[in-house]
């Protein structure tokens, strides 16, 4: 079952963190940038429930790797809103989705070498 997963656990608490920094970005994005970063967010522990819930090690390793992408997108958008002015600070939230993203992939080579969890 997906949710005695440890890297999804994490996901939904890094959800938590970014909704909140998404929240602050200003109305004038809503439709942009923070609805950007909320769809990316919110298909890391989708795709890891939906991943671990498949038949084969193969597609659950399909799925980690778009979980790891929206990861790598949750990062690029924070870093615009970084560059642009919106956010500042988010050296944290950076080393968790850094983080994630390396227990992700270690997920996806464990599966590939054929030891599943």
């Amino acid at each position: 079952m997906y949710r005695k997963l440890e890297i999804w656990r994490e996901s939904i608490d890094l959800l938590k963190d970014v909704y909140a920094l998404a929240d602050k970005l200003p109305k004038s994005e809503e439709y942009n940038l923070k609805s950007q970063l909320k769809r990316a967010i919110v298909s890391v522990p989708l795709n890891i429930a939906e991943g671990k819930c498949r038949a084969s090690s193969k597609d659950f390793s399909h799925f980690l790797n778009i979980a790891a992408a929206s990861m790598d997108e949750v990062d690029v958008v924070l870093t615009i809103c970084e560059e642009l002015g919106f956010l500042q600070n988010l050296a944290d939230i950076h080393e968790k989705n850094k983080v994630l993203t390396k227990r992700i992939n270690a997920l996806r080579r464990k599966l590939s070498e054929g030891n599943d969890e």
